[in-house]
């Protein structure tokens, strides 16, 4: 019956491998097992063959028939891979041994590929999705050495999607390197790892569910782990839009996986479950994390919505991506001041404010956008970064905020302002906070500095902002030093002495802040005499001031710093 379902029972999981050849469809998630969930696989393994089990069982694996006598792994996929890739490093260890050279041949046919008849080209048991099966097929099916896996993962940015993939792979070979290691001579070893084959393919059961379509299996996804490892929002509702499009007509399924792909391939970079609550807190309002899927679900149960929703979704990752990059096409349309803006929310850590950018860029005139963005760092500074506010406040007032853009109820910066009224701190309020500011994160001591140096320049006659060095030029010089009680030439002895706490309780105070060129980087712990040419120096007006002080001690630190507080009610301020 072409509806029904087939639960069979495997003897081993190895021999599923080598009764059946395997694939991953585009669209389905990465491969996503960490280091600790491979290790904790390989340990139960080897802790069931210690204890002598006659089996070890590692749950139900969910396929689908393809075209080609393929089996689509709809749940199962980590598993899967990753016996692939152990079975792969205990090849790579027999291979050069001429005892076992032959058994390695056999564990790479049975396990990992083989040739056809007259053919050369290697055929994978397992292939992956778009984003995994080149480094798949090149380091766990071709067994490129691991030396040059290490130089790939080195290179790879931090949410590269096969990050995961790698470091299994390295773990794997690791482990066999190690445990045959232990066995004292390589002909144990050998036997050590054969055994341990032997058990994979005979005794690690798997209750194995065909299905025939990849909808009538979305239900079951909802329930199932992955080893403990839950399935991700995004992937639920990927399960449910598509059993959803597959009841209208296998085209819109298509349509709609086509879509998929395309979308996970912007987020590629991004986490994608962040990149779903931000979308729907865009355009809905805030929403527990464990709640995202039953809302969704809830409001595209039907094809037509379905279809909707995920052409919006994909609309929304290509805006999303832009968030954390300013030379994003997304952008160009947009004031060459968005691109301070946006490299000042990324600094400042602007998580709670992207629902209300992303609904803003799809809601709002360039114009407004460019006025929001000043306002959203203006209240980050204000509200979380001086006033230390609770990041569960400005999520809520964000969430809010973002709602009334994505209705239209909200159309301007200046309306976006009265609705970020409660996470607006006075004037009065800001500057005392600033008075006592610490802050220890270097990048945001540079962008406070910098910020305040503007404004001294924007009060000055003739000054312009754009004449400020880059950022890259300019590094962060705590004039009291942090290494002041240990100088050499006890210049900060005198100070020290009559305030034994100054160095722990000032040192990363603002006003004892200062800008100055990186090469004069070496004037680190040098006393405040020697120091105060340098600043005089200085085409900065924020360091040069620091030359007019008589001394330096906390007095004239935090005299410093309340000046600093009067600018910075200027520098932050949205009217």
């Amino acid at each position: 019956m072409a509806n029904a379902l087939t639960l069979t029972e495997t003897p081993g999981l190895g021999k599923l491998l080598i009764e059946s050849r395997f694939r991953v469809q585009s669209h389905q998630r990465n491969y996503a097992w960490e280091t600790r969930h491979v290790k904790q696989l390989i340990t139960d393994l080897v802790e069931a063959i210690e204890r002598g089990d006659q089996f070890y069982f590692v749950g139900l694996m969910v396929f689908m028939v393809a075209d080609d006598g393929r089996l689509v792994v709809l749940d199962g996929q980590q598993r899967l891979a990753t016996t692939v890739i152990l079975m792969s490093a205990i090849r790579a260890w027999l291979a050069p041994m001429e005892k076992h050279s032959k058994d390695a041949h056999m564990i790479g046919d049975d396990f990992i590929g083989r040739s056809d008849f007259g053919e050369s080209e290697i055929l994978p048991k397992l292939s992956l999705n778009y984003y995994n099966d080149q480094v798949f097929q090149d380091f766990a099916v071709a067994g490129k050495p691991l030396s040059e896996a290490r130089k790939v993962l080195k290179g790879y940015p931090r949410h590269n999607p096969n990050i995961n993939l790698l470091n299994a792979i390295i773990h794997c070979h690791e482990w066999v390197e190690s445990i045959a290691g232990s066995k004292g001579d390589t002909e144990t070893a050998a036997k050590y790892l054969l055994n341990l084959v032997k058990y994979a393919r005979d005794s690690v059961v798997v209750v194995r569910l065909v299905v025939p379509s990849e909808a009538s299996a979305y239900r079951v996804f909802e329930t199932l782990n992955d080893r403990g490892l839950d399935l991700t929002a995004m992937d639920l509702v990927k399960n449910h839009l598509f059993a959803r499009a597959e009841m209208h007509s296998k085209t819109w399924l298509a349509d709609m996986e086509q879509r998929w792909a395309q979308m996970m391939q912007n987020l590629q970079n991004a986490k994608a479950d962040d990149f779903l609550k931000v979308f729907w807190t865009s355009q809905h309002g805030r929403i527990q994390t464990e709640n995202l899927y039953s809302e969704i679900r809830k409001s595209s149960d039907n094809a037509k919505d379905a279809v909707n929703l995920a052409v919006d979704l994909l609309s929304a990752s290509e805006r999303y991506i832009a968030l954390d990059n300013a030379d994003d096409a997304a952008w160009a349309s947009y004031p060459e001041s968005v691109s301070e803006s946006l490299q000042s929310l990324k600094t400042l850590g602007s998580k709670q404010m992207r629902p209300v950018v992303l609904a803003a860029m799809q809601k709002m005139e360039p114009r407004e956008v460019e006025r929001l963005l000043r306002l959203l760092e203006t209240v980050l500074v204000r509200y979380q970064l001086i006033g230390g506010g609770r990041t569960g406040r400005l999520e809520i007032s964000s969430a809010k905020l973002a709602r009334a853009i994505f209705s239209g109820v909200v159309t301007t910066a200046t309306q976006a302002r009265e609705s970020l009224s409660d996470v607006y701190p006075s004037d009065d309020e800001f500057k005392a906070a600033f008075a006592l500011k610490q802050e220890t994160t270097g990048l945001k001591q540079k962008y406070i500095l910098r910020k305040i140096e503007r404004e001294l320049r924007r009060r000055e006659d003739g000054a312009m902002t754009g004449q400020l060095e880059a950022p890259t030029t300019l590094t962060v010089e705590h004039i009291l030093p942090r290494g002041a009680e240990k100088n050499e030439d006890k210049a900060w002895v005198s100070v020290i002495d009559a305030d034994p706490k100054i160095v722990e309780e000032c040192v990363d105070r603002l006003g004892n802040l200062c800008l100055l060129p990186k090469i004069n980087k070496d004037l680190a712990n040098s006393g405040f005499e020697f120091k105060r040419p340098f600043y005089e120096d200085s085409d900065l007006i924020i360091t040069k001031e620091v030359a007019g002080y008589p001394q330096w001690n906390r007095a004239e630190i935090q005299r410093r710093q309340e000046r600093m507080a009067k600018i910075a009610v200027a520098a932050w301020s949205f009217n």
